[in-house]
């Protein structure tokens, strides 16, 4: 199989598995502290115990969203590196062989001594009278 395709599926299957974990542990804290909370109908030492384990377990879960968000901003931006790179790739590949453009090419000195960049048009400026 191809070793690229083996590459990119488990890139996507490990930013899924990402996503499942936290909304699976999102749902478990929603409905165990749902159950906790509406059924059993805390007071006194209970409404003490589900708090500390609510507070508890919210902490977790808001680091593990916050790793979440991380994680999926990570992804985002080494696919858009990827693709600039791809991009800049094509470009080179549009230059012939040993040619580099360069910027410094475009680039020149004036009588003052100034650096002006050489702008160069398809169409002939015509002389102003």
């Amino acid at each position: 199989m191809d070793p690229e395709y083996e590459e990119i599926r488990e890139r996507i299957s490990r930013r899924y598995n990402n996503r499942a974990e936290f909304l699976s542990h999102l749902v478990a804290y929603a409905a165990i502290n749902g159950f906790i909370w509406g059924v059993l109908g805390p007071s006194g030492i209970y409404f003490t115990l589900a708090a500390i384990l609510s507070g508890l377990w919210g902490t977790g879960l808001v680091i593990h969203g916050v790793q979440f968000v991380l994680k999926e901003a990570q992804e985002r931006a080494i696919e858009r590196e990827i693709e600039r790179e791809r991009a800049w790739r094509r470009n080179m590949d549009q230059v012939p062989d040993g040619e580099i453009k360069r910027k410094r090419d475009r680039l020149t000195l004036n009588d003052d001594g100034e650096l002006l960049e050489i702008i160069e048009d398809d169409v002939p400026v015509r002389r102003r009278r």
